[in-house]
């Protein structure tokens, strides 16, 4: 007790000698954290568009984001799709800044329709969810910031035959209209898209078909993080919920690794029922993670 005493009056001396209170340690990216919330959100699967587990899903990520005091909607839609009209939700979360500026921070939480009964889609599109959910926490201690954050969870990525206007992209199609009619499209600084990020062989294959500027502010984040290597330009373009932003003329970048299999290069894991958690790893999302937040932290 005596000790315990003494060393509550030192550290009493020592504000009083600094004029300050001891410092708050900020809060950093938990790769552990990220992969703890991917299994959380596995738990509902399959959790395809329209379905009871995807709207089971969808409340359960508004309940994770209003956790951490963030305001959060769920944005419940129809729209017509090759198997008639489906209601997607898509789960929006803002954090505000002190400026009018914008970043979106964007991920898919619905799975592929047919796969198999039991389809985890632990890496599409369990782990881009768990990272982001990871980074709302951070964000949401370190706030405010200059720039308002968007969490943005998007329902109905997936396509249920083959992307059209009417198939598939239906949740970012939805949020990038609903931004345009509003007239903030100009104030959105960066959409910044996760998907498919949590293999245990990571390499972030960044698509053609992204926004060049904030393509090099993902490169010189993973450089100053030490994640260099595991970030490339890919050797095309992919559709993605990047593209209905980049198409609305706001810059965006979809931060991807699009070689989920058994073996460098394949992609034989995806939209198949090995696409399981036992695939992801803690620290892919740990590295993901501490660049993307590096990069935010950057655009500030």
């Amino acid at each position: 007790m005596i000790h315990l005493i003494k060393g509550i009056l030192m550290i009493g001396m020592a504000w009083m000698l600094t004029g300050c209170k001891p410092e708050t340690p900020v809060a950093s990216f938990d790769g552990a954290r990220a992969f703890a919330e991917t299994e959380a959100l596995v738990q509902f699967s399959p959790r395809d568009a329209g379905t009871g587990n995807g709207r089971r899903a969808a409340v359960h990520l508004k309940t994770r984001l209003e956790a951490l005091g963030i305001k959060t909607v769920i944005d419940t839609f129809t729209e017509e799709t090759p198997a008639g009209k489906m209601v997607f939700n898509n789960v929006l979360g803002r954090l505000p800044g002190k400026t009018n500026r914008l970043i979106i921070l964007a991920s898919h939480f619905d799975t592929k329709a047919g796969i198999c009964p039991d389809f985890q889609g632990a890496n599409d599109s369990g782990s881009s969810t768990g990272v982001l959910l990871e980074l709302a926490r951070v964000l949401s201690e370190r706030a405010p910031f200059e720039t308002e954050f968007m969490l943005a969870l998007f329902d109905g990525e997936e396509c249920r035959s083959e992307y059209s206007p009417q198939d598939g992209l239906h949740g970012s199609r939805r949020l990038a209209r609903q931004i345009v009619e509003g007239g903030g499209a100009g104030l959105v600084e960066a959409v910044i898209l996760l998907d498919m990020v949590g293999d245990k062989n990571l390499n972030i294959t960044v698509p053609r078909n992204s926004s060049q500027t904030l393509v090099k502010e993902l490169f010189s984040a993973a450089q100053e993080v030490g994640a260099r290597p595991a970030f490339s330009l890919g050797r095309g373009a992919i559709l993605d919920d990047h593209v209905p932003f980049l198409l609305a003329g706001m810059p965006a970048v979809d931060v991807i690794d699009f070689e989920y299999g058994s073996v460098p290069g394949l992609n034989d894991y995806w939209h198949t029922r090995k696409d399981t958690l036992d695939k992801l790893s803690v620290e892919s999302m740990q590295t993901v993670g501490d660049v993307v937040l590096r990069m935010v932290e950057n655009l500030q």
